[in-house]
């Protein structure tokens, strides 16, 4: 293949494009079409486009306008900016003087990366600086507070989140020398370090994430977030072994610092890659064992939120944290108080399992008060993200306690948000009646309902379909043309079975007879009657 000297306009104007119109997803399937070879051509043209064949499942041909890149086409069905598209233009890039080096850095640019080989180059291009050795200090050692561990580990290894760019790696060894210096410790002081250790390489990783561009943000952070999994479960895993009630004054004293190490973190109002909050309701909870600890921080946490610099402070994270801590002293109706004064977006998530908990635990006077307060809060927002859990927590009420009807009042006031929960409660509960009646309320049709429900009602219930069935008939009438006909014909024929399954074929012929004479001047309709052996 001969080499072309790059177009230098032309390359410029594509790449300006893909910036602003491609998603990444497409790019990267691009690209791997490039690799794989599937690329048969790719040329420059006039009027700035490019042209090229690719093969996928067909041969493909493809047409770049670099000036406007939404007239770019492709002959395969996907509509908008395809892959196909884009393997063209890394093709394009290949052909070029600067080779398949020249597609690496085009691909890397557009998602906002560097690529390995690059990175390389400018790393062998850097003159070599004689560095001092910096001196190493020593760790607290096991008679120091967890402020000074913090503070030691920030001063000795603080700037580790520079090496952090594109990933996490750099921390993983860190974090195991840091638990490598309380190995030989006792248990309860051992985990209360690791926990801090583990802390402060969740919050470099913060400091790292604040370096990435904004274009590609959101990509490093799924991928921090993945890596740094290990780290978070093992977190709440050494919260969930504390033993409040038989710390020594050491310990906690350890605790006191951590938490309100933590409290920092989640009273921040800037965006996080991880969830302090939750850390923190993870400590507070099990500390609240311990009823001198609970007093203090609850004393605490009231105080600031009378203070007077509470701009300063998310005050949805403050209230969060209160409300949950009456939670876990029995008093729900502060708790309530409390969480009404924050965003219930952003606080849904700790109220759930309050409920559910009150519900385990068979508290149904208190449970009805946390679900009209969640209630009334869901149906302001009915959003996928608020109903889903709700209308679960009012599933699960239903079954403990179905002589109350306020479960499906709520169910049924969510509708349409909720029609799909609401729709496989009923068929659990074998309440075809209600389960029809919601298709019909819906304006769903018998064929919009899955095959095994059918099949489960017909055998059973047969008669709560009747009407869904009637309703779809009328409907398919009432399109006027024959493909609609013949689609009711069908619905009759079905229904005919379920009339005779209900032992019910007087009804059947009489509501027949009414339809024929009802509809007596459509002729095709009358015709597709007669072909479908309905009449004769």
């Amino acid at each position: 293949m001969s080499v072309m000297h790059l177009n230098e306009k032309l390359h410029a104007l594509i790449e300006e494009q893909l910036n602003v119109r491609v998603e990444t997803t497409i790019m990267k399937r691009g690209w791997q079409y490039y690799m794989e070879g599937k690329v048969n051509s790719a040329n420059e043209g006039s009027h700035d486009h490019l042209y090229g064949f690719v093969k996928g499942s067909e041969l493909y041909a493809v047409i770049l306008d670099a000036g406007n890149l939404r007239y770019s086409t492709c002959t395969c069905p996907y509509m908008g900016f395809c892959k196909h598209m884009a393997a063209v233009y890394f093709q394009y890039c290949s052909q070029q003087e600067g080779g398949h080096s020249l597609a690496e850095r085009s691909y890397f640019k557009l998602l906002g990366l560097s690529s390995a080989s690059m990175l390389l180059k400018a790393k062998q291009a850097e003159p070599e600086v004689p560095q001092s050795v910096p001196a190493v200090l020593p760790d607290p050692g096991k008679s120091a507070s967890a402020k000074e561990w913090l503070d030691w580990m920030e001063a000795t290894h603080g700037e580790v989140w520079r090496k952090c760019r594109h990933s996490l790696h750099a921390l993983q060894p860190l974090l195991s020398s840091l638990k490598g210096l309380a190995r030989d410790w006792e248990k309860p002081l051992q985990r209360l370090h690791w926990a801090t250790a583990i802390l402060f390489v969740l919050a470099q990783a913060e400091r790292a994430i604040n370096t990435v561009d904004s274009f590609s943000r959101y990509y490093h952070e799924m991928s921090f977030i993945r890596m740094a999994e290990p780290w978070v479960e093992h977190l709440y895993t050494l919260i969930s072994e504390l033993e409040p009630q038989q710390m020594e004054p050491k310990e906690e004293a350890w605790a006191d610092d951590l938490i309100a190490h933590v409290r920092i973190w989640a009273s921040s109002m800037e965006k996080q890659l991880f969830d302090w909050e939750y850390m923190y309701l993870a400590l507070c909870e099990k500390l609240s064992e311990s009823r001198s600890w609970y007093e203090r921080e609850l004393s605490a946490m009231l105080e600031i939120s009378k203070s007077e610099d509470l701009e300063e402070v998310n005050a949805g994270f403050l209230h969060t944290a209160i409300g949950m801590m009456y939670f876990y002293d029995m008093k729900d109706e502060l708790a309530i108080e409390h969480f009404a004064l924050t965003s219930f977006d952003r606080s849904q998530k700790a109220m759930y399992p309050c409920a559910a908990q009150r519900m385990q635990e068979q508290k149904w006077p208190l449970v009805e008060k946390w679900m009209s307060f969640l209630f009334e809060r869901v149906n302001k927002v009915k959003n996928g993200r608020s109903v889903g859990p709700f209308v679960t927590l009012c599933r699960r009420a239903d079954l403990d306690r179905p002589e109350l009807g306020i479960w499906t009042d709520y169910m049924t006031q969510l509708l349409p948000h909720s029609y799909s929960e609401l729709s496989d409660h009923w068929l659990d509960q074998k309440r075809y009646e209600e389960w029809a009646d919601l298709q019909m309320l819906v304006g769903a049709r018998p064929e919009d309902a899955s095959a095994q429900a059918l099949r489960e009602i017909s055998k059973l219930a047969p008669h709560a379909l009747l009407p869904l069935y009637h309703q779809s008939v009328e409907a398919s009438i009432q399109s006027r043309n024959r493909q609609g006909y013949r689609i009711a014909v069908k619905q009759l024929k079905k229904l005919e079975r379920l009339y005779k399954a209900d032992k019910d074929t007087e009804r059947w012929e009489q509501y027949l007879t009414g339809l024929v004479r009802k509809h007596q001047r459509l002729r095709a309709f009358q015709e597709e009657l007669w072909k479908g052996k309905l009449v004769t």
